[in-house]
């Protein structure tokens, strides 16, 4: 697995401290006082509860442009706020999560561990939905099962949030498996 990422175990595991302290300071920079008090609650979709539509898209676009402010694609800022808020995560700690390439990376073969999909469904026209680029198809993925996964840990280690990003820097990146 070091190969993978060229990192090895206690570097993993301070990139993980790293992105949970981050998140801390970004939670506390954004709301004037720190309101994370270690518990994994926060860090899931507690964070955007009780908002209202308008604040919604005002803190969509803040989180999209601090990522395309640091060098991230737009297209990618997007895409990994609308993927962690379908798989349950705040998109700021997705955020820091891929700032940190902590267990987000793409294969190292790219698009080539990916199976050939067909171009169109014969259900649907191709002229109704255009297909998708198998890079975009790829990287969506990548985002999806990482989130996922953390998630998961987060929901298994409810009292000590610390432990579950540990436990992700642990598990290999997501590797071609899945693909």
């Amino acid at each position: 697995m070091a190969e993978q990422t060229g990192w090895d175990m206690t570097e993993r595991e301070l990139r993980a401290d790293h992105v949970l302290n981050a998140y801390r300071e970004r939670r506390r920079l954004r709301r004037g006082d720190d309101t994370w008090f270690g518990d994994g609650e926060g860090l899931v979709e507690v964070a955007e509860q009780g908002l209202d539509a308008e604040a919604l898209s005002r803190r969509r676009l803040d989180v999209i442009q601090e990522a395309v402010d640091v060098g991230m694609a737009d297209e990618l800022a997007e895409m990994l706020y609308d993927v962690a808020r379908e798989e349950g995560l705040d998109p700021v700690l997705a955020f820091e999560l891929v700032r940190s390439g902590l267990g987000v990376l793409p294969p190292r073969g790219g698009v080539d561990n990916a199976p050939e999909f067909p171009t169109a469904d014969k259900y649907r026209p191709e002229w109704l939905e255009p297909p998708v680029d198998p890079d975009t198809q790829l990287r969506e993925r990548t985002l999806r099962l990482s989130f996922r996964r953390l998630r998961g840990l987060l929901d298994q280690h409810t009292d000590d949030p610390a432990e579950a990003f540990r436990a992700f820097a642990r598990e290999p990146d997501v590797g071609p498996v899945g693909y």
